[in-house]
């Protein structure tokens, strides 16, 4: 189907009125909200993503609630904070603990209520897919000269793909809450993780040109950031490797970035083209969002790892439907995270949330109806990636400030959004703006004890190691905490 017409009847999906319409999530692994056109991108190569953005709403200030995979997946599907799932990293082996059993998840609570509930693609879920049927994919042949880096695109997106086409245009007797769970843009981790160098020789696609570097790509003020940011080449392999970096090596990494997330946005177009050509497409939400985002070269960071930068928490979120405030609206005021999922999804289907979940419904910004008593702020937080460094730390962040305190020396982040987007300037490392800092680690002190999140007694563990070499990322030597503890145990990197 044509774009054009495509838009046009993605625009007559869903009603919003508290029925049982379908709903339809599209998660993008590790999708930073920057690089889309519809949230301002000049680079965009997204056309699939920008054209369902301007058939419904989408939120600016919409962050995850954990900058990493299992422990962000595990809290939007069961709609709790990290420290109330207890899944708090990525685990160091392919089994660890679960959700607690006896807390709801978004797949029992519209199981329950007799939808179809299916899961396809990526899990990393840690239990809280429970009530979904999952139908996991397997890697399939990517037979497309334009696939590059060739050894690492994402095939498992195309079996998923295909999967998810196949459920839609099956006839269905029930109302369905469908997951297309992709994996790109994640598979740069591969790109940087397994291609050790600093791939500066790898050939870009005909016509393609290199990105240029972020603005904030350069951290001025090292030494006034927090230890777990002055040391953040020590905690992954993939950091260790971007040290040693230039600046040509980080445009060629953002240029795969680009590149990964064209592919996921191929992806996202076949299965809407799909959607728009069935029936049921009048009565389906679509929701298009993602677990967290990417490093993507700003203040030198690839991937992700520790810290709570906005290329990492601030993510897309997309609703599309009939019944929305309008087209291709922005909708800049509140402060959301993916908290707000499971309450939404439940108030869009007239079915019962729990009570105490921490986040709200977001149908009322929908309606364009302006609710009153939003929260001021959001937060997210960090443990661990696999246990061989525990830095804990905690974002929140309000329309105006980021204020972002690890356990670790005590060490504090407050940056002025409005007039620092880049976060360029560490206020707190120079001890500016002390009302402000005291206003927000008081805000941070009365929510944890509101939602009972043990944060201040929690406890670090750091090898003295990974805190001892000259400060500069480029002074790192050897290898990361990771790497010597698998070389002590005899194993490869897991994930």
């Amino acid at each position: 189907m044509p774009l054009a017409a495509a838009a046009a009847a993605r625009g007559q999906t869903a009603s919003l009125a508290g029925q049982s319409g379908n709903i339809l999530i599209i998660i993008c692994d590790q999708l930073s909200q920057r690089v889309l056109g519809c949230y301002g991108d000049k680079l965009s190569v997204t056309p699939n993503i920008d054209l369902l953005a301007r058939s419904g709403v989408r939120f600016s200030n919409a962050y995850t609630n954990c900058p990493l995979c299992q422990p962000s997946r595990a809290s939007f599907w069961t709609g709790r904070y990290p420290h109330e799932t207890r899944i708090d990293s990525n685990f160091t082996t392919k089994t660890g603990p679960l959700i607690p059993s006896a807390m709801t998840t978004l797949g029992s609570i519209f199981q329950k209520a007799k939808y179809d509930t299916v899961h396809f693609g990526k899990q990393h879920d840690a239990g809280a897919l429970r009530g979904f049927s999952l139908i996991a994919s397997k890697e399939a042949d990517l037979d497309s000269p334009k696939a590059w880096p060739v050894d690492y695109d994402s095939k498992e997106d195309v079996n998923t793909t295909a999967n998810v086409i196949r459920f839609l245009q099956e006839s269905h007797d029930a109302p369905f809450l469908a997951v297309a769970s992709l994996n790109n843009p994640h598979n740069i981790c591969g790109w940087v993780g397994e291609n050790e160098g600093p791939h500066e020789n790898i050939p870009l696609p005909e016509g393609s040109l290199l990105p240029p570097l972020p603005d904030n790509f350069e951290i001025k003020d090292l030494k006034n950031r927090p230890l777990p940011i002055q040391y953040l080449c020590c905690s992954h392999r993939r950091l260790r490797q971007a040290a040693q970096w230039n600046e040509l090596n980080y445009r060629h990494y953002l240029a795969a970035y680009y590149h990964y997330i064209s592919l996921v946005d191929t992806q996202v177009g076949q299965i809407m083209d799909a959607l728009v050509s069935i029936p049921e497409a009048k009565n389906t939400l679509v929701v298009l969002m993602a677990d967290h985002g990417d490093g993507m070269s700003s203040h030198r960071m690839v991937t992700k790892q520790v810290s709570f930068y906005e290329e990492m928490t601030r993510i897309p979120l997309i609703f599309s439907g009939a019944g929305l405030a309008g087209h291709s609206q922005l909708i800049r005021e509140p402060m959301v995270s993916l908290l707000d999922l499971m309450p939404t999804l439940c108030d869009y289907a007239g079915l019962q949330a729990p009570a105490d979940l921490p986040g709200r419904s977001l149908l009322p910004w929908i309606r364009d109806e302006n609710p009153s008593g939003w929260p001021p702020y959001v937060v997210s937080e960090w443990q661990t990636e696999w246990g061989y460094t525990v830095s804990p730390g905690r974002m929140l962040r309000t329309s105006n400030f980021k204020y972002v305190r690890y356990l670790e020396g005590s060490g504090e982040e407050l940056y002025d959004l409005e007039n620092d987007p880049g976060e360029k300037l560490n206020l707190a490392g120079l001890g500016q703006n002390r009302k402000d800092i005291e206003k927000l680690r008081e805000m941070l002190k009365e929510h944890t004890r509101i939602t009972r999140d043990p944060f201040f007694g929690l406890g670090v563990k750091v090898d003295p190691r990974w805190r001892s070499h000259k400060l500069g990322y480029a002074n790192h030597e050897g290898p990361s905490a990771p790497e010597a503890a698998w070389e002590a145990e005899g194993r490869k990197e897991n994930n």
